[in-house]
C-alpha cells in the first residue's frame, strides 16, 4: 500500500505568478477515515465514493484495517468496506503515524473483540490528548490498559452510557458513535463536535442500521444488535482543502473557481475572508472567490464549529502577508500550534508567536527561502507564503503536507504555480 521512494522529496515554489482556474476538490480526509473505520461495523461491504485514496493517512489506514481482518477493496476513488474477520492478528506498528488509528479502538468495543493498538501519532501540534476517547471506551464498559507496547481494549460488549467531555474532541466523538453503535441501550455524548464530518458519519452509520441524532453539541446513539451495511455513500469534499485554495489564490490576486461545493461547510471562514476583502461567493452549486481588492488586517480566534477549525490558522497566517496591518491569530484549541511561525519567519516578513498567539504585520517584501514543514497544515502555510514571496522556496519535510492534500503539487499548478516535486 505505501509506495517508497529513494532520495529526499522536496516542494520546488518560485513566486510572482498569479493564481486562477478551476479546481475540483477532493474528499474531505478528516470525513473519510472515520467513514472507512465505520463501515467495517457493517455485515455487507458499504462502498465510499470520493475517497481521497491517494493520501499518506488513508492509505495508512486502509493498510492496517486490511491486514488486522477486514474485508476492503479499493477501486480509484472508490472504497468498498466489510467488517471481515476484523480483528483477527496485531496491528502493524505503521498505525502509530497516524492518530485515527484509535477508531480501531472504538470498531473493536463494538465488535466485542480486543486489539493491541500501537501509540497514535499524526501532527507534532502540542498537546493531542486522547484521554477522552479511553474515558468514554471504558464508560461504554471495555477493558483498557496503556502499556509501552501500545493501547490494549477488550470488550465483551458495550452497554450505553451518558458521557461528557471536557472539550469538544472530533476523532473522540467519532470513536464513541462507533463503539456505541451495536450496543445495549442509549449513549448520550454531552459537549460532542459536531462539525459537518460528525454530521456525515451519522448520515453514514443511519443509512447502515444504525440509530444516530446529531443536534448542537449533542450526539444519542441508541444501541443495535447488528450493523448490516451494504449501502453506497459519498464523502464530502474537503472543505479544508477549499480554504486552502481560496487563499492560495486570492493571496496573489487572483480568482478561483470551486465547483460542487458549498459556503455552508466554512460559513465563518467566509465571513473572515469577506472581512478582509476577498470576495467570495455562491452561485450555480459553485464557490468563487476573488483577490483583487486591497485587504485588510485581521483578529482571528479558533473555536470549535461553527467556529473557525485550528486547522486553518496557518493558512490565514500566510494570508496575512498580503493584508495592510498588523493582523493576531490566537488558536483556542491547540495552544502550542505555533511551531511552523519559526519557518515563516525565514521568508523576511514580520511575524512573532508567544503563547497562543501569533502576530504578522502584512505588507512587507518576501524573499523565497529553505523552509521545513513542521506539520500538514504549517507545510501548506509555507508554500502559500512561497507563491507571493520573490525567488524560489524549497520545501523539505513534504510527507507532512501529502497527509492532508491530495495531489497539491497537480492542482496548483492548474491554477498557474510555479511549483514542481523534486527527487533528490
Amino acid at each position: 500500500m505505501t509506495a517508497t521512494l529513494t532520495g529526499t522529496k522536496t516542494f520546488v515554489v518560485t513566486g510572482g505568478n498569479q493564481l486562477t482556474g478551476t479546481i475540483k476538490l477532493s474528499g474531505a480526509k478528516n470525513a473519510a477515515l472515520p467513514m472507512i473505520a465505520a463501515a467495517c461495523l457493517g455485515e455487507e461491504p458499504t462502498l465510499l465514493d470520493n475517497v481521497p485514496v491517494e493520501l499518506r493517512d488513508v492509505k495508512i489506514l486502509i493498510q492496517i484495517l486490511q491486514e488486522s481482518g477486514a474485508a476492503i477493496e479499493v477501486n480509484g476513488s472508490t472504497v468498498s468496506c466489510a467488517r471481515g474477520s476484523f480483528p483477527n492478528g496485531s496491528i502493524n506498528p505503521i498505525a502509530s503515524e497516524i492518530r485515527y488509528s484509535l477508531l480501531l479502538l472504538g470498531l473493536a468495543a463494538a465488535l466485542q473483540s480486543e486489539l493491541l493498538l500501537p501509540m497514535p501519532g499524526g501532527c507534532k501540534i502540542g498537546d493531542r490528548k486522547y484521554d477522552l476517547h479511553l474515558m468514554g471506551l471504558s464508560k461504554l464498559g471495555a477493558t483498557i490498559d496503556e502499556t509501552e507496547e501500545g493501547i490494549h481494549i477488550s470488550s465483551k460488549g458495550s452497554v450505553g452510557s451518558e458521557i461528557e467531555f471536557y472539550l469538544p474532541t472530533t476523532s473522540g466523538t467519532e470513536n464513541i458513535m462507533i463503539a456505541a453503535a451495536i450496543a445495549e441501550g442509549t449513549t448520550t455524548i454531552l459537549n460532542a463536535n459536531t462539525r459537518p464530518e460528525i454530521m456525515e458519519l451519522a448520515k453514514l452509520l443511519n443509512l447502515m442500521g444504525a440509530e444516530v441524532e446529531c443536534s448542537n453539541r449533542i450526539v444519542q446513539i441508541k444501541g443495535v444488535k447488528s450493523i448490516r451495511g451494504g449501502v453506497r455513500y459519498a464523502v464530502m469534499p474537503g472543505w479544508d482543502e477549499a480554504v486552502t485554495y481560496i487563499v492560495a489564490s486570492t493571496m496573489t490576486g487572483g480568482e478561483i473557481c470551486i465547483p460542487d461545493f458549498s459556503l455552508d461547510f466554512i460559513k465563518e471562514d467566509a465571513r473572515l475572508l469577506k472581512e478582509i476583502g476577498i470576495d467570495v461567493f455562491e452561485w450555480g452549486g459553485a464557490v468563487y472567490a476573488s483577490g483583487k481588492k486591497e485587504k485588510r488586517a485581521f483578529d482571528l480566534f479558533t473555536a470549535p464549529y461553527p467556529g473557525i477549525n485550528s486547522d486553518m490558522q496557518p493558512i490565514f497566517a500566510a494570508l496575512a502577508f498580503v493584508a495592510n496591518g498588523k493582523s493576531t491569530i490566537t488558536d483556542l484549541r491547540f495552544t502550542e500550534r505555533f511551531k511552523y511561525i519559526d519557518e515563516l519567519k525565514k521568508y523576511g516578513g514580520s511575524v512573532h508567536a508567544f503563547g497562543n498567539t501569533a502576530i504578522i504585520e502584512g505588507g512587507r517584501r518576501l524573499q523565497g527561502a529553505e523552509v521545513k514543514a513542521t506539520d500538514l497544515r504549517g507545510g501548506a502555510s509555507c508554500i502559500l507564503t512561497g507563491l507571493v514571496s520573490e525567488g524560489v522556496t524549497i520545501i523539505s519535510n513534504v510527507s507532512q503536507i501529502e497527509r492532508g492534500y491530495e495531489n497539491i503539487v497537480s492542482k496548483l499548478q492548474q491554477l498557474g504555480a510555479n511549483i514542481e516535486s523534486r527527487i533528490s
